[in-house]
């Protein structure tokens, strides 16, 4: 392996440092929100509300955190990548609402 850190457990430790709440869903439909307390490499281990949850890697679809941290997060290739895919959606105000379909 090389030195290289991966985007996932640059991610993972942020959240953790700055106790960011996040949401886990899993290949099962479940979604767990809480902390990040630590992880490995097959596991998170999630504080929420009411339980620690000690979650494999391999059961994750995916984390969704707070926009402002991904802007925090270090990147190879440059900072801008975010601020390039975001340029390129609508904003608000244009978007349109979806088109119900009647039959």
């Amino acid at each position: 392996m090389s030195g290289e850190v991966s985007i996932q457990n640059q991610l993972l430790n942020l959240v953790r440092k700055e106790k960011t709440l996040i949401t886990v869903f899993l290949v099962s439909g479940k979604k767990f929100v809480g902390f990040v307390i630590g992880f490995d490499r097959y596991t998170v281990h999630l504080r929420c509300r009411d339980f620690d949850q000690i979650i494999f890697k391999h059961a994750i679809t995916n984390i969704s955190v707070p926009k402002a941290v991904m802007q925090k997060l270090p990147l190879m290739n440059g900072a801008d990548r975010f601020d390039a895919v975001e340029a390129s959606f609508p904003a608000e105000d244009q978007m349109s609402e979806p088109q119900s379909r009647e039959e």
